[in-house]
């Protein structure tokens, strides 16, 4: 059973972290940026920036879609013009998906207007604070880590 003064911190944070969401992460850049793309869109576009090319399988499991969500998210982009397919030269079966310049171009620009809207915020907070900020959320996410790989080896 948890204690009392879990369940007020547990509380404290189920409160915060929907503002803290709503101010720092991306959740409708059209709405944010006046740039015509959805979450999930953005999302995709951003892991092909890290990745490079990569497969239609890895973007679906990368964003915790499925594959035919996945597929019709990025016949989207194409038509776009912010993504390209590619097949497999040895193995037909498998299609590969890469940004395009224009794609490059659309997710530089939203991250450029991203880190803008964080900074404003940032600015506003002590560079100490900023600093613990930084490590708490360090600490948090590695043993979210953790307990994610905890939960996947029971």
């Amino acid at each position: 059973m948890k204690t009392k003064k879990m369940r007020e911190y547990i509380s404290q944070l189920d409160n915060l972290l929907p503002v803290l969401i709503k101010h720092l992460q991306i959740s409708d850049p059209n709405k944010l940026f006046g740039i015509n793309i959805t979450l999930r869109q953005y999302l995709a576009l951003d892991i092909l920036v890290g990745k490079g090319k990569c497969m239609i399988t890895e973007l679906s499991q990368s964003l915790g879609v499925a594959l035919n969500t996945m597929t019709e998210l990025v016949n989207r982009l194409v038509k776009k013009r912010f993504v390209e397919k590619s097949s497999d030269m040895k193995d037909r079966r498998i299609v590969w998906v890469g940004l395009t310049g224009e794609g490059l171009k659309i997710i530089q620009r939203i991250n450029e207007r991203k880190q803008e809207h964080i900074s404003a915020i940032l600015e506003r907070v002590s560079q100490r604070d900023r600093q613990i900020l930084i490590d708490i959320l360090k600490i948090v996410s590695q043993v979210m880590r953790k307990v994610e790989m905890d939960s996947l080896k029971a």
